[in-house]
């Protein structure tokens, strides 16, 4: 059987100030089962418990650190800039330390998360690299949940990219949905780009879903003009 996980999220970030932050997004774990080419016993159970390994540890270093002392730094500058000439129609909230923004277009709509975390006086005891792939890959994650209906099967295409230099490094994955019920195609994009610079964490995180391709495409763009505002 083939596993699928399943994010709902719960509740936002809860700011108060520099110190224990609470995760962005709070997500309840639902197991769905699909039918898969049966397999052996061993091989199934090995193939589960490496999962669980994994997921074990994956869970482990997103609870640390959020209880390790950091605390968020100010990007209005940044989401001022990159929305400048956008289409959509936006509402910008910014009271809990993350700039999240709802987008709606004629026949869609979606968000972006905008935020910039100070790692100066964290205890994290992990390489750039770590914190860039499990961090990159947790928000990605909820992100892309925030397409509601959409799987794994409906994405199209996907990429996934770390990378790093000296004492700075970016992570980027993005990949594009199309689905289609036979009456209506849906469109959809998702994208997290991080940068880790200076002991600062600068993360843009989007998703958007519409009818229209056209949609897709200027949303596309304005991820665009998002990632090249934030310095690397």
């Amino acid at each position: 059987m083939k596993n699928i996980l399943i994010f709902a999220v719960l509740s936002a970030v809860i700011l108060t100030g520099c110190g224990n932050i609470s995760p962005p997004f709070k997500a309840e774990q639902t197991t769905v089962t699909t039918a898969a080419p049966t397999v052996s016993a061993a091989a199934s159970s090995e193939a589960e418990s490496t999962v669980d390994e994994e997921q074990v540890k994956y869970d482990t270093f997103i609870a640390e650190f959020f209880d390790s002392n950091i605390c968020f730094a100010d990007i209005s500058a940044l989401v001022t800039e990159a929305m400048k000439g956008s289409s959509f129609e936006n509402e910008i909230d910014n009271s809990n330390g993350v700039n999240k923004i709802t987008l709606k277009g004629s026949n869609g709509g979606g968000m972006i998360d905008v935020l910039c975390i100070d790692l100066s006086q964290s205890d994290l005891d992990h390489d750039m690299e770590y914190i860039l792939e499990n961090f990159g890959d947790y928000y990605f994650g909820q992100t892309s949940a925030q397409m509601s209906g959409i799987t794994e099967d409906d994405f199209v295409s996907s990429y996934r990219m770390t990378s790093s230099v000296v004492s700075k490094g970016k992570y980027q994955q993005y990949g594009s949905v199309q689905k289609s019920d036979g009456m209506a195609t849906q469109f959809g994009y998702t994208e997290t780009y991080a940068v880790l610079s200076e002991n600062k964490l600068t993360v843009v995180s989007g998703a958007f879903l519409s009818t229209d391709m056209m949609e897709r495409q200027s949303f596309s763009q304005l991820m665009s003009q998002f990632v090249e505002n934030v310095k690397y």
